[in-house]
């Protein structure tokens, strides 16, 4: 059982939470979980400190710094001075333009904001709402993760309202402050732990929101008497623990109308559920844990879910881990389409102490998990294609229950056991900036920069990028052990040389980054600008081995269009054109949190040649004229939150094209069409002599214009000719 005096010390800041008991020490390869045991096994996933010492960037605002003096032992309020904190770094945001996307249209100033606000250890006593504003990213460091604590009986927090302690927002200067929306990218929460005293019945620790690349990682958030740690969801939560509260996570559809991952998260303690889903809120759970709640994720009335959960645990869970809506009692359910849209997938999970496994409120069919624990091997609700394109293809709508009795404390850890890897220790960061220096030079000016970041990365084995814009005019080619690491991918650019000759042959392709074949890699926070007169440039070439890791990296934002086409609507000012977006040739690896929107290039993430597996967690390829997502003669690889979008002129854009692919997973994409799109097009997914291609939960249309917004069929096999029309579904399995 967890234990009170746990939960205090990991907010502390310990390394890992007790809660996976065993039967007996002695039988510890062979227990299976139970409730009541007097061992505790260890939660594999280390919740520590990832930042223990000052990241090298001068660009950034410091709490504590000259005009932010806060205190950090808990006797003052450090409201004040936080808020100044992150309005100064949105202001050198919009002063350095580098994060600008907007670029002027929507009657906004050009500029969107955005900076890095860094944190040192210590508790900061809190008493109003925090705004961080668009793109601006709180990040703490130190030995134990600075604490933020809302004081008891604070004013406003007891008025029947709920009300914020952090409030993710969008525009802080030159235009309307609002909550973030699906113009908001890039902000963030990183490494912070907070706090909810008693006395705050209304507050809600996070509320959080944006369109991409938003981020809550590495938070402790104890929410004690109040409402909710996070309300409404952005792009990726990631290493969140979240205890007490009424509701851990209330879920909406992320901006606009995205999913949202949920990645080695833990939710203890809630009194009515660990996560309510209001409309459609399209989650991605992966290696969870819900324990000691009622419910863990319960649908709120009259709404269908697309809802996919994996390699997860629940323990203690007293009336059910899943409550949906009777797809038959949805409104609009005599749609198809709305019928269908109510798709649930647990997949390899594990139950100790938990009752029933899923509530159709409406019917009240209850499915049992079976005690003292099992191990759910497979449930689903909603439609199952099997043996799709086909003689033998079936179909059947319903709960379909794989599930056996017992479930070891070996397979629970094992599911549990993360592949995303905290950063390398700050203490071996060296910043590109000291190597220029050290060499007698200057980066960052506009000239070229290159032979200083191949002298960084042939020295060094892990570089930090400042924020900034530096200049390529080749290929930066890593070592098999380099990493890159920025803080924030839409203030930290690498640039190529418009119009050098390295880049614009596209029959020779080269990338502004490359990796070695089988590289230990790790490259995050930053972003890729291939320029403009740049047709053979490629932003990344990724050839990284299996414990390689791509996260919070972010392609230009342009979007393909005629050369007709007015300007002045953010991506339409753009003429460039690109050979690919992101290019794995023979690698894989763990991807998280990329957004691929060079919209120019021929395809946003090519994928050719490799048995290398690799798991991508929300991922989004927009833009493209013909295809977003390309894969030859790939096998292992498995997408958990892939998000393709097409725009007003990109409507000859296919979302998937698998041709010789092999072992391959999509689960719950979301495959957009936007409402002004101008034409149809007949599948979002394509096959060419591919086996084990499987499809696991899916949005594929929109109800505006749906001749345009939705897709001919969800599949479609180009030898044989068959295709699978249904375009929501809860499984589709190639065999």
């Amino acid at each position: 059982m967890y234990s009170r005096r746990a939960f205090v010390t990991l907010a502390a800041g310990t390394a890992a939470l007790p809660l996976l008991p065993e039967t007996a020490a002695s039988a510890a390869s062979t227990a299976s979980v139970t409730s009541v045991t007097p061992a505790d096994r260890l939660d594999p996933t280390a919740f520590t400190s990832v930042l223990t010492a000052l990241p090298p960037d001068p660009y950034a605002v410091v709490l504590g710094g000259p005009g932010f003096e806060a205190p950090a032992d808990g006797t003052g309020d450090a409201t004040a001075a936080l808020q100044a904190a992150v309005d100064e770094a949105s202001r050198r945001g919009i002063a350095n333009g580098l994060g600008d996307i907007l670029g002027g249209a929507r009657d906004f100033p050009p500029g969107d904001g955005g900076g890095v606000v860094l944190v040192p250890e210590g508790t900061y006593w809190l008493s109003a709402p925090v705004n961080v504003h668009d793109s601006v990213r709180v990040i703490g460091y130190g030995r134990r993760r600075p604490r933020f604590v809302l004081g008891a009986n604070s004013p406003g927090y007891a008025s029947g309202t709920a009300r914020d302690v952090f409030a993710f927002r969008r525009r802080p200067v030159g235009g309307p402050v609002t909550y973030a929306n699906n113009d908001t990218f890039g902000s963030a929460l990183v490494n912070l732990d907070i706090t909810i005293e008693p006395g705050n019945p209304d507050a809600i620790a996070v509320r959080f929101g944006g369109a991409q690349l938003c981020l809550l990682q590495d938070l402790d958030i104890d929410a004690g008497q109040g409402r909710a740690g996070i309300d409404h969801n952005a792009n990726l939560i990631h290493r969140v623990r979240v205890r007490g509260g009424e509701v851990g996570l209330n879920a909406f559809a992320a901006s606009a109308g995205w999913q949202t991952t949920l990645l080695d998260c833990r939710f203890e303690g809630q009194r009515r559920a660990a996560v309510v889903l209001n409309n459609d809120a399209k989650l991605v759970v992966v290696r969870a844990v819900v324990a000691r709640t009622p419910r863990a994720f319960e649908s709120a009335p009259g709404q269908w879910q697309h809802l996919y959960i994996q390699d997860s645990h629940f323990q203690d869970v007293g009336d059910v881990a899943v409550v949906l809506n009777d797809s038959a009692s949805i409104p609009g359910a005599d749609d198809d389409r709305i019928r269908r849209s109510n798709q649930l997938t647990l997949l390899n999970c594990t139950t100790s102490a938990t009752k029933d496994l899923l509530l159709l409120a409406g019917s009240g069919a209850r499915t049992s998990a079976g005690r003292p624990s099992a191990l759910v091997r497979e449930l689903t609700y909603g439609l199952r294609v099997e043996r799709a394109l086909s003689g033998r293809e079936t179909r059947r709508e319903g709960v379909h229950a794989d599930l056996t009795a017992g479930a070891p404390v070996t397979r629970v850890r094992a599911n549990l056991r993360a592949d995303t890897p905290p950063p390398p220790a700050v203490r071996t960061w060296v910043s590109v900036a000291d190597v220029a220096a050290g060499m007698g030079r200057t980066i960052g000016a506009g000239e070229d920069d290159l032979a200083v970041f191949q002298a960084a990365v042939d020295r060094h084995d892990t570089v930090f990028v400042p924020i900034g814009r530096y200049v390529l005019s080749g290929t930066l080619r890593l070592r098999r052990t380099s990493n890159l690491i920025g803080l924030h991918p839409r203030q930290t650019w690498l640039l190529a040389a418009d119009g050098h000759p390295n880049f614009t042959d596209p029959a020779a392709p080269r990338a502004l980054v490359s990796t070695p074949q089988g590289g230990r890699n790790v490259v995050t926070g930053i972003g890729l600008d291939t320029a403009r007169q740049t047709a053979g440039a490629v932003n990344l070439l990724w050839r990284s081995g299996a414990d390689s890791y791509l996260a919070d990296v972010t392609t230009q934002f342009v979007k393909w269009h005629p050369a007709d086409a007015p300007s002045g609507d953010p991506g339409y000012t753009y003429r460039g054109a690109h050979k690919y977006g992101i290019w794995v040739r023979g690698g894989g690896g763990t991807f998280a949190n990329v957004w691929s929107m060079n919209g120019w290039a021929e395809n946003g993430l090519l994928v050719e040649d490799t048995d290398v597996p690799a798991r991508l967690y929300e991922i989004s390829v927009e833009h493209h004229e013909t295809r977003e997502v390309v894969l030859r003669g790939v096998s292992g690889w498995r997408f958990l939150g892939l998000q393709t979008e097409d725009h007003i002129y990109g409507w000859r854009s296919q979302a998937v094209e698998i041709e010789r692919g092999r072992d391959i997973l999509l689960a719950n994409s979301v495959l957009f069409r936007v409402a002004t799109v101008l034409g149809p097009h007949p599948y979002g997914v394509s096959v060419r002599d591919s086996r084990r291609v499987t499809l696991r939960g899916n949005r594929g249309y929109r109800d505006k214009t749906p001749e345009f917004t939705q897709w001919g069929a969800a599949v479609f096999d180009h030898r044989t000719g068959r295709s699978v029309p249904e375009i929501e579904f809860t499984l589709i399995d190639l065999a």
